[in-house]
């Protein structure tokens, strides 16, 4: 039922895009990720409102009249004529084949940011019909930003329940309405259209460094490095499709507002966005001949201040909410634990870059970075200097297909624009490694590869899209030496795919082996829900745990997980040896070749910890021989290394038995 509920959605949706499209003779293709964007841009309006329930309610009527209202202005025949769209029929394929695929192989997440953040912040919007930045009990997700979560509410069928499945695939309808606009060409080029589809659609796997044979979560996973890509390369591909029309700029202010909404780094990559239209505008867009440069600047300029204002709109008003509601005292912006304002980051940055009081870490990091961009694997083929390679071939070639003047000013203008900016977010990216980041992780260059791909993809993405457009409108030899590089190009991401970026399992396949444990959690942590509720406070040991169970309960259970410590601690006022920790392994001493995490501890402290924390149960989800051996007395009949993953109830620290058991969730899997 949920499979056809979907499909019955996906179509209305196209409904919709339809009849506008028909009406105002705009290429379907091109609104697919207006509407979608539009969608998700009033949930966040009525979001902040704390009407996120009604939200999905109101975007229906508006779907259902919009369509009634400009298909009837539009009529049958215009309809038929806009349903032949080539990009608008790969998306509508694409999207019913990815929620048809995903609701019977049932996917589920498996990254631990998935359950800490990526995927914990769509769940709790969806069982609560709320943000969750305020959410004072089991979230730590409120440090992410909400167009993730705000997609996969609209795609959840059934209100104040949430689907894994569902949630990722409807991330994935949202980078296919990305591509949809890079394929919105003329009905007579429907095969270029098919090959930047096809092209466009492997980018994520080409941006890739899972090695050959491994299990890839591209497509299948809730973080939002690939819409953040997507989103940045399809609202390039929105303007270009409908850039040319008078007002065409505008449908690309909901791209842009959810570009800024899906990532810290989103408001920074919607600023290069505005930056790129506006030097179209002024360079790439056909000007009338008596118009002086003056003008025509100042014309450019007042189209990229439009943009730019949904852009600032979204980024001071998440900030001011989560300000406002998020239950801590101190809620400036800084960065780092010297807590720099972004401001003297940025300034004393630019002035180590210039030489000006550079301290030894940063040179180490300037020189790390550089090396990076030269051997730094970040796609199928190698280091970013290699990726750059082929998006200059993908620019040469849309240059020589271009017919003179604004067409090829255009190609000309793009790419140095964006290559202008790759320069200027790369230095940014240095800048954090040196303030953001610890000595260790700033040398090692923590995350390179998510921090960059996302750029040269989005890059790439728009390449193929100007390379297509410049094709269409091009003739002679110009145009069959176009086509031929467009062909050749799409030819080598599928090759290159094929070669070397092809997994043993990716969303396609079921790999069932691969949720083995989190099924198994999933079944103990619903038994344990009968009896918790969000206001419990839950002390999860499992033993020999390398902090994966530890997530996934966090993540399961419908109370406040509560982190451990980690040292040693006799349940005294002595806390020189502590530390905070999240999870916790209870040993008898500091013998780091038994377990990688651990905490001395023994009945007292435990009871003690149980106590300070005000903890109201203890799950032992799996128990060992120390625990048998020496805490089996204060517990209720008693501890044994096999037991089956039990809750108990903690009466407390001064009661002979202080734990009494509630719930015994029995398991297939072996502990």
């Amino acid at each position: 039922m949920q499979i056809v509920l979907g499909l019955a959605f996906i179509l209305f949706f196209s409904g919709f895009c339809l009849c506008v499209a028909a009406c105002t003779r705009y290429d379907a293709a091109a609104l697919a990720l207006s509407t979608l964007c539009g969608a998700v841009v009033v949930l966040y309006l009525l979001g902040l409102l704390n009407l996120l329930q009604f939200g999905r309610f109101a975007i229906f009527a508006i779907l259902l009249a919009g369509a009634v209202y400009f298909g009837v202005r539009a009529g049958a025949r215009a309809i038929r004529q806009a349903a032949c769209s080539p990009g608008f029929l790969l998306f509508v394929g694409g999207a019913c084949f990815v929620w048809v695929l995903f609701g019977i192989l049932q996917p589920m997440f498996t990254q631990w940011d998935e359950f800490t953040a990526w995927g914990l912040a769509p769940k709790m919007v969806a069982e609560r019909s709320a943000f969750y930045v305020a959410d004072p009990i089991n979230l730590t997700a409120s440090f992410t930003y909400p167009a993730t979560s705000l997609v996969s509410y609209l795609f959840q069928r059934a209100p104040g329940q949430f689907s894994e499945w569902q949630c990722l695939a409807a991330l994935d309808i949202l980078a296919l309405a990305c591509l949809a606009p890079a394929a919105a060409l003329p009905r007579k080029n429907w095969a270029h259209s098919v090959l930047i589809f096809a092209a466009g659609f492997l980018l994520p796997f080409f941006f890739s460094v899972v090695p050959a044979g491994t299990r890839s979560t591209v497509y299948c996973n809730a973080m939002a490095d690939t819409p953040l890509a997507m989103l940045f390369g399809g609202t390039l591909c929105l303007y270009f499709a409908v850039g040319g029309r008078k007002t065409g700029f505008l449908s690309c202010a909901l791209p842009l507002a959810v570009l800024t909404m899906t990532k810290d780094i989103g408001f920074a990559y919607a600023l290069i966005a505005v930056f790129l239209i506006g030097l179209d505008q002024l360079f790439g867009t056909a000007h009338p001949a008596r118009r002086s440069r003056g003008r025509m600047f100042a014309v450019a300029l007042g189209k990229a201040a439009v943009l730019a204002v949904p852009v600032l709109a979204v980024f001071l008003s998440w900030n001011r909410y989560t300000a406002a509601v998020t239950p801590t005292a101190d809620t400036a912006a800084s960065v780092g634990s010297e807590g720099l304002s972004y401001g003297a980051v940025l300034a004393g940055g630019i002035r180590q870059l210039l030489g000006i009081g550079r301290e030894e870490r940063f040179a180490a990091i300037l020189s790390a970075m550089g090396q990076a961009f030269l051997h730094r694997r970040v796609c199928l083929l190698g280091a970013p200097v290699v990726a750059v390679g082929c998006i200059v071939l993908i620019y040469l070639a849309a240059g020589l297909a271009a017919p003179k003047g604004a067409p090829r000013r255009r190609v000309i203008a793009g790419f140095a624009g964006a290559a202008f900016c790759f320069s200027a977010l790369y230095a940014f990216h240095l800048i954090l490694y040196f303030y953001n980041f610890s000595e260790a992780e700033g040398l090692a260059l923590k995350d390179f590869e998510r921090y960059i791909a996302p750029y040269l993809q989005g890059w790439m993405l728009a390449g193929f899209c100007v390379l297509g457009i410049t094709v269409a409108q091009g003739s002679g030899l110009p145009h069959r030496l176009g086509s031929a590089a467009l062909a050749l190009g799409s030819a080598a991401v599928l090759a290159i795919f094929a070669w070397r970026g092809v997994p043993a399992a990716g969303f396609w396949s079921d790999a069932d082996s691969v949720y083995t444990l989190r099924r198994d959690v999933k079944q103990r942590a619903e038994q344990m829900n009968e009896v918790l509720n969000w206001n419990d406070r839950v002390l999860i040991i499992s033993q020999g745990d390398d902090a994966t169970r530890w997530y996934y309960y966090k993540y399961e259970l419908t109370a406040k997980v509560v982190n451990g410590y980690g040292g040693t601690w006799w349940g005294n006022d002595d806390y020189s040896s502590r530390w905070d920790s999240d999870f916790m392994n209870l040993v008898e001493s500091l013998n780091w070749e038994l377990y990688d995490f651990q905490a001395v501890c023994t009945d007292e402290s435990l009871t003690a910890y149980m106590e300070e924390k005000r903890i109201d149960y203890l799950l032992i989800d799996r128990a060992d021989d120390y625990l048998e051996r020496e805490f089996s007395d204060r517990f209720e009949g008693g501890l044994t290394a096999g037991m089956p993953a039990t809750l108990y109830r903690f009466e407390g620290r001064n009661r002979t038995i202080a734990f009494t058991p509630v719930v015994t969730a029995e398991s297939g899997v072996a502990p």
